[in-house]
């Protein structure tokens, strides 16, 4: 049997056809607003439901399903398919049907009394491959009746086969309850779903007047995808925009962009330094899925952030000429440029500006020279970090309340956010209390 681990029993093109089908059914609930406000069975909150239960009302649909959860259970070769009741009971009735391969239930608790008091329904044999059905998987706790009841017959586990994976830490939980290394292998993930309703016009993104007034720049420095999932959940309904620099090194621009602009604006902050033909090269797979912004260094020249924009013409991206690093000092600024900072900084940023750059990043020190010197541009302040936070290896800082006092449009926030026992209310925090927006 092959390895499901990482994979999907659905291509991309299926998976689209799929989410059509739950639409048709009416098995999709989701909040427009953005907020998590549909409660789970598990007690949290989500924006997306997928209510497998009403497909008995829908045949079409039904008939569907069975179809594709036929031909993930044909692939796994498997000898028992065991389902987890109610959500996917026509669906597996239908597949037992289709398949003729035998099949048992398993009940999350034993019911005395019955003539089937036990908790599985059905002959379950010693050395049987067995494919576990259900229809979503949030923390995956409902999981565990099937995994014991395969343990204790001697039965082999190809995979739990369920069509969404809904992110919500089904890994660490049951690991944590000692079923580590379950194979589990979902049709699509709840964020698929979100991409499909988003870039359809079916759910809304965020309130485009909420995206307006937040100011903040969330530096997604350090974490992988799924690490990120739960976080952009909660944030996408702030507005703040989304930074990315080594994941987008890792997923790819043509990946990644398209899935992060399903949570909010995404600065691709590659720091574009190259000959003019190499950060054009790259500027052009951009404007394929364009960002709200890219950085390059100013110190690249202006031919060089002269092809950046040509390459971006048109699309809405902005190009931001990084100016001097906030994690450099005065000692390191005068060792590289023979400049002090604000020197250098103003020197750079004339160059940039020149050569056509949208706005620049720069420390919260220099911010107030360049807002006075280039209105109406971006100014984007890195090294940014309320009172009494750790500024870390930044080297010129200011606090939010005073870089946008002296003129930032935006404010880069990583270590602070992130680091945050709750992420999403200390972008809130700031927004409100330091900042006096209400969002």
């Amino acid at each position: 049997m092959f390895n499901v681990s990482g994979s999907y029993w659905l291509t991309p093109g299926e998976q689209a056809e799929a989410i059509d089908q739950l639409l048709a059914g009416n098995l999709l609930k989701w909040d427009n607003t953005g907020a998590l406000s549909l409660p789970l069975k598990s007690g949290g909150k989500t924006d997306i439901y997928v209510n497998m239960r009403d497909v008995r009302s829908c045949p079409k649909t039904l008939r569907y399903l069975a179809e594709i959860y036929a031909n993930a259970m044909r692939r796994l070769h498997v000898r028992r398919i065991m389902e987890i009741p109610d959500g996917i009971s026509p669906v597996a009735a239908l597949v037992l049907d289709m398949t003729g391969i035998p099949m048992v239930t398993v009940r999350p608790e034993a019911k005395p009394g019955r003539v089937v008091s036990g908790k599985l329904i059905g002959n379950l044999n010693h050395g049987e491959l067995v494919g576990v059905m259900d229809d979503v998987v949030t923390d995956g706790a409902s999981k565990i009746p099937a995994f014991n009841e395969v343990r204790s017959h001697g039965a082999k586990l190809a995979s739990v086969v369920a069509l969404v994976d809904r992110q919500g830490g089904w890994q660490k939980y049951l690991a944590s309850a000692g079923f580590a290394g379950q194979p589990f292998w979902f049709g699509m993930t709840l964020h698929d779903i979100r991409r499909y309703l988003i870039e359809h016009g079916l759910m809304l993104r965020c309130n485009p007047d909420i995206e307006s007034k937040n100011p903040i720049i969330v530096a997604l420095d350090g974490k992988s995808w799924d690490d990120l999932i739960p976080l952009l959940v909660q944030l996408r309904v702030s507005g703040c925009i989304l930074k990315v620099n080594d994941l987008l090194f890792d997923q790819g621009i043509a990946r990644l962009i398209p899935d992060l602009s399903v949570y909010g604006r995404v600065m691709a902050d590659l720091k574009g330094h190259d000959i003019p033909n190499t950060v054009g090269n790259i500027c052009k797979r951009l404007a394929k899925c364009p960002p709200w912004a890219v950085t390059v260094h100013a110190s690249g020249g202006a031919e060089m952030i002269r092809a950046a924009k040509t390459e971006l013409e048109g699309t809405g991206t902005k190009v931001l000429a990084v100016t001097v690093l906030t994690s450099i000092d005065e000692k390191t600024c005068e060792e590289i440029y023979k400049e002090q900072p604000l020197t250098q900084v103003i020197k750079l940023a004339r160059i940039a500006a020149e050569a056509g750059a949208d706005g620049f990043v720069c420390s919260p020190n220099e911010v107030g020279v360049l807002s006075a010197a280039k209105p109406g541009m971006v100014f984007a302040t890195a090294g940014v970090r309320s009172e009494g936070k750790d500024v870390g290896d930044q080297k010129r800082v200011g606090t939010p309340k005073g870089a946008v006092a002296n003129g930032a449009t935006n404010l880069v926030m990583g270590r602070q956010v992130l680091g945050a026992s709750d992420p999403v209310a200390e972008v809130y925090r700031v927004c409100r209390e330091e900042l006096g927006i209400e969002i």
